[in-house]
């Protein structure tokens, strides 16, 4: 008819158009047929790290058993010399109070220590001679499960159960990796906190 007039000059043309049709002119964000693509992590993608020496986390270990020692040891000597050695089972004020303490400092240390080394992967020892635990082979945050459940906790239970196994852990330091027992179960690795300082 002679009045007819295209849609085009009576409308936004965008706004007509089918969306089947602005999906086909605008570019995808990704291309659906594209070949899969792995992503492969490679050594040499790894960050290197400067592993803790031997001597530093042997010194490590003797440092935590001291701080435990001093922290809960002390006070359970000072309750054991303060008992009455009357014959019967009665315990003195002073013995009661130090065993209290020894709990208390035991139960203080083991809290510390565990956050430590769920922030920052160390004990107070590992912070002091500046060596840290990481994941193996990224270098992060172990976290709770791998620095504490696994690394210490589980590992525990086995020494426990196992007869020799903490000599056979404790041998397996002398790997090229330096990963004892514990290290593999938790796929930690030992490194110093400040490589090349």
């Amino acid at each position: 008819m002679a009045e007819w007039q295209s849609l085009s000059t009576r409308f936004n043309s965008q706004a007509i158009q089918p969306s089947f049709l602005a999906a086909a002119t605008t570019a995808p964000s990704f291309n659906p047929y594209a070949a899969p693509q792995a992503n492969i992590i490679t050594s040499a993608m790894m960050p290197k790290f400067e592993l803790a020496s031997r001597g530093s986390r042997l010194g490590a270990a003797f440092l935590d058993g001291l701080v435990g020692m001093l922290v809960a040891g002390l006070p359970m000597v000072c309750g054991i010399a303060m008992m009455d050695n009357k014959g019967d089972d009665s315990l003195s004020t002073g013995s009661v109070i130090c065993f209290i303490l020894a709990g208390l400092g035991l139960l203080g240390l083991i809290i510390y220590n565990t956050y430590l080394l769920s922030i920052q992967g160390q004990t107070i020892a590992k912070k002091w001679l500046g060596i840290r635990i990481v994941t193996n082979p990224d270098g992060q945050n172990p976290g709770f499960v791998k620095a504490f459940l696994l690394r210490s906790f589980v590992n525990a239970i086995i020494a426990n159960v196992v007869p020799l196994y903490s000599i056979i852990d404790a041998c397996f330091i002398f790997r090229e990796d330096q990963r004892c027992l514990h290290d593999l179960i938790a796929d930690t690795i030992v490194i110093a906190d400040k490589p090349g300082a």
